[in-house]
Parts: C-alpha cells; structure tokens; sequence
C-alpha cells in the first residue's frame, strides 16, 4: 500500500475503514446519506458509486441484510475490500468492480430495496487534481446514476443521493423521467445565516405524489462547534 493510505474509523458505527488520500477520503455528507434514507427490514442495498465504502459500510451498520458496493476504481474497491475483511463483514459485502453504466451486467433488474449514491458534483468549473473521478463527471453523468438506481430498484424501492443545489432543479428532472418520485428532502448548512451547501432527497420507484421536507440539517454553532443535529452522527 502507498505511503498516503490510512486506516480511519467510521463516526457513529466505529468501522474500521481504509481510505488513500491520494484518491479521495470520505467527508461529512457521506456521513449524512449514510444515516438519512429509510431501511425496510432484511434490505438488500447497492450503493453506486461506492469509493472505499462509507456509506456502504454505515448502511450496513444500521441493518442492511446485504450490500452490494460498485465502482468503476480498482484502487478504492481494494481498500473496501481490506475494510471488509477487517470488519469481518465478508458474508455482508459483495464488492463489484464495474462501471454503473454497464450495471445490466452484474445487477439484475429490480433486485434491490435500496440504492444509494453520493454522485460526482460537478458538470463543470475547476477540476480537482486529486479524487478527480469523485469529484467530476469523467466516468458517469448525473443521469447515468439515476438511470442505473431505476433499473436496480425495485417497485415501492428507494433511491437517496446527495447533491449540490445548483443541480436540483436537473436532479427533480430525472427523478420524474426515471419514474423516482421525490419523497423526502434536507437542506443541509454550514451555518443557520449560511445558504444550503448539499441537498439530502430520498425518491420511491413508481411512488405517489408528496414531499416531505425535513428540518435544515445545520453543521456549525456560532462557535464553530457542531450542532447538536450534527453530533448525533458522531457519536
């Protein structure tokens, strides 16, 4: 393993997770999907997208029954697969090395309860010149993950992902092209005189009209302490 690759612990869950800072460490708005979307019980999940795992790894620590974890990286799903290990969470885990654009290949259609997704942000601007493929749209498109959530999820299933404001007229967009109905939305600030820096929204396959809109999700006190609605995660 490359001298920037460390062993971390996951908030809330304690998880060992391995991560490389050479490619991308997981941040708080992973933390945030990991606990936002509904889990029905014995959930199958696919979480699209996956890096080293984190929100895999907290849906799985909040009672998934299975996991399946794809990515189109090789060097990422090869530290999910040393956290696995390490967490003896082998028989819970399948690790896919794959493209979501290619999902038909190793997902069969309608197979799971839950997928998520903490879809690259940007389209566009100043690309980042580490975690480049987590950051920007150079492997898949913010469409090319809603298509791959419609086909994976099964009918009444759910879909959560994270997203930049800026994208959530084009993200309401897709949901009601792929037949995902938005059912729950957060804002989520850093500070309560700050405006919204990510979106949390939960969509139902084939689901009816209704949208519930949560509380803000505020990080920061004035003091620059986290919130009490933040510490919860971290605890």
């Amino acid at each position: 393993m490359a001298s920037s690759v460390r062993c971390d612990y996951l908030p809330g869950c304690r998880y060992k997770i391995w991560q490389d800072a050479a490619q991308f460490c997981f941040t708080t708005d992973a933390v945030f999907l990991g606990h936002f979307p509904h889990l029905v019980r014995q959930a199958k999940v696919l979480e699209l997208g996956c890096g080293t795992g984190a929100i895999s790894m907290l849906l799985e620590s909040r009672g998934a029954a299975h996991v399946t974890a794809v990515d189109c990286n090789p060097q990422v799903t090869e530290l999910l697969r040393r956290s696995v290990e390490d967490n003896l969470l082998q028989e819970k885990f399948t690790i896919v090395d794959g493209d979501i654009r290619s999902i038909r290949e190793f997902i069969k259609s309608e197979s799971m309860d839950l997928v998520a997704a903490n879809p690259p942000y940007r389209n566009s601007g100043n690309v980042r010149q580490i975690g480049t493929a987590a950051c920007h749209e150079v492997t898949a498109t913010l469409e090319d993950f809603f298509q791959a959530a419609a086909y994976a999820v099964r009918y009444r299933g759910r879909f959560a992902l994270v997203q930049l404001p800026e994208r959530f007229a084009e993200a309401m967009q897709l949901a009601l092209k792929y037949g995902l109905q938005p059912k729950k939305l957060q804002w989520v600030h850093s500070a309560i005189d700050k405006p919204a820096w990510i979106f949390l929204m939960e969509m139902v396959k084939g689901g009816s009209y209704g949208l519930d809109v949560l509380p803000p999700l505020i990080m920061y006190e004035a003091d620059g302490s986290y919130t009490q609605q933040v510490k919860k995660y971290y605890e």
